[in-house]
């Protein structure tokens, strides 16, 4: 390399930045800005995706049954499923108090009024009673005695649940004097 080859360095170049450049950029992010506010508020507030509705305690029940009975589960776990599905159903639709309470006390709150028929209330007393056998009392069943306890527990929530509509004390509402039928249930439809 020859020492004459070497230049010095250019100076700075100057950058058009006038008004037109800053305006422009100012122009830009005003429209963004704008257009954003303009579709917030274009779309109602309650306006979203419509939710699906929630299900129903019913239809949570009914779905966890029929989980249940796909299950292969050992009698022992089978019946403390059983009896937390009901239970869990009783705290949903009638707001009882099923799942944090002992059976005995359960029953005896039971007793002292609800919206239970007094054939819902026993059919419901003796599969709790039966379900706290074989947890407790390692009491085995057999595969009968399983299935007559599933069949307990679904016509329990299918035919109680009906039932939650009604007022509390039926005698504040003169049209609910006369006894109301329950809807008719397909056994055919699975939830």
């Amino acid at each position: 390399m020859d020492s004459t080859d070497i230049r010095d360095i250019k100076g700075f170049v100057p950058v058009p930045h006038g008004w037109l450049w800053l305006s422009l950029l100012g122009l830009a992010l005003a429209l963004v800005i704008g257009w954003i506010w303009w579709r917030k508020r274009r779309r109602p507030a309650g306006s979203a995706t419509p939710a699906a509705p929630l299900p129903t305690p019913l239809e949570i029940a009914l779905a966890a049954l029929q989980h249940l009975r796909q299950a292969d589960l050992p009698v022992e776990e089978f019946y403390t499923e059983l009896s937390a599905i009901v239970r869990q159903y009783l705290e949903n639709q009638l707001q009882l108090r099923a799942p944090e309470r002992t059976t005995e006390e359960f029953l005896v709150e039971l007793a002292h009024g609800s919206r239970l028929t007094v054939e819902h209330k026993n059919l419901l007393g003796a599969f709790l009673q039966e379900a706290d056998l074989v947890k407790f009392a390692r009491h085995r069943p057999g595969p009968a005695d399983q299935e007559r306890a599933f069949e307990s527990a679904e016509k329990f929530v299918r035919e109680s649940s009906w039932r939650a509509s009604l007022p509390a004390n039926r005698n504040d509402d003169p049209a609910a004097r006369q006894e109301p039928r329950p809807p008719s249930v397909d056994p055919t439809v699975a939830g």
